[in-house]
């Protein structure tokens, strides 16, 4: 079963659509990505519905990063804020950059990743995402815990206080 095939029964046939188009443009340019935000949410056992497609690409998506990020001519027609959104491995975090890849099928960040990212982002659904994720996972705290202290450790105790609070 392919990536997209997972999120057939809840999110629209468009936007799975859309994931796999960008995903084929993407490998076809030679840009290394994952898949984020809820479609990697559905993937790693929380199916939900979401509007828009979101992934993490590699330097090579842009004709520059400073002083601010420019994307490469051929993808400016794929970024449309609220549908699909490109970004960059966040300097924060460089150890995402380990996430990136080409594959025939449609790469999806990992579990502890993704946790990360949502950890770091903090908003009210990344919060419900990660306590949902981890709830039905219970076995993949450490796993989080122990990439976490390697990759992000201020994010170790919005971890805990989202864990101590059971939301």
């Amino acid at each position: 079963m392919s990536t997209i095939d997972v999120l057939r029964d809840v999110v629209s046939l468009a936007i799975l659509e859309r994931a796999g188009d960008i995903s084929s443009r993407l490998k076809k340019l030679g840009i290394p990505h994952v898949l984020i935000g809820g479609l990697a949410v559905g993937v790693h056992g929380h199916p939900r519905g979401t509007k828009d497609v979101d992934f993490l690409v590699g330097v090579e998506a842009f004709e520059s990063v400073e002083p601010i990020l420019v994307y490469r001519e051929e993808l400016k027609e794929l970024v449309r804020i609220g549908e699909t959104d490109i970004m960059s491995v966040p300097d924060a975090y460089p150890g995402l950059a380990g996430e990136l890849r080409l594959e025939h099928d449609v790469p999806v960040i990992s579990f502890r990743g993704l946790v990360l990212m949502k950890l770091d982002a903090n908003r009210p659904r990344d919060r419900e995402d990660v306590r949902v994720l981890l709830e039905r996972s219970p076995k993949r705290i450490r796993e989080v815990r122990d990439y976490l202290l390697e990759n992000a450790p201020e994010l170790v105790s919005r971890l805990a206080e989202l864990l101590a609070s059971g939301r």
